[in-house]
């Protein structure tokens, strides 16, 4: 087999359990890298606005922290901006949701979230503007 070397590709005669050892080294490195960034756990709330026709479109809320009720979220946004809007599972990640709302809404949707105090201003992430 190759094995990399500083100096670039050289034939060697590596076994092959030396080589699976050394990936297993790297990916216990790497959940290690994971664990140390799990401890602190910072959420980051993504607002997107995506165009549906010429005139009409849609405000992506997506990255919402697990702790929050989306259902009551979702009707606080829906009264407040005078908007109908959705609650969908996220194709990435079923045990996350995301709000639709009808709409640009993203600036109205940022005060909201730092006013409730749901997330930080550094937790926001605006899209598109």
């Amino acid at each position: 087999g190759y094995t990399i070397i500083e100096g670039g590709m050289e034939s060697g005669s590596d076994s092959d359990e030396d080589i699976v050892g050394n990936a297993v080294d790297m990916i216990d490195m790497e959940e290690a890298q994971k664990e140390k960034d799990n401890k602190e756990v910072v959420y980051c709330v993504h607002l997107r606005y995506q165009q549906r026709t010429t005139r009409k479109g849609y405000t992506i809320i997506e990255g919402m922290p697990d702790d929050i009720d989306c259902k009551k979220v979702l009707k606080a946004f829906k009264k407040m901006l005078n908007c109908n809007g959705a609650l969908k599972k996220d194709k990435k990640n079923p045990k996350t949701s995301v709000i639709l709302l009808q709409g640009d809404h993203r600036d109205s949707v940022e005060k909201f979230l730092l006013e409730e105090g749901i997330v930080s201003k550094e937790e926001i992430k605006k899209h598109g503007h």
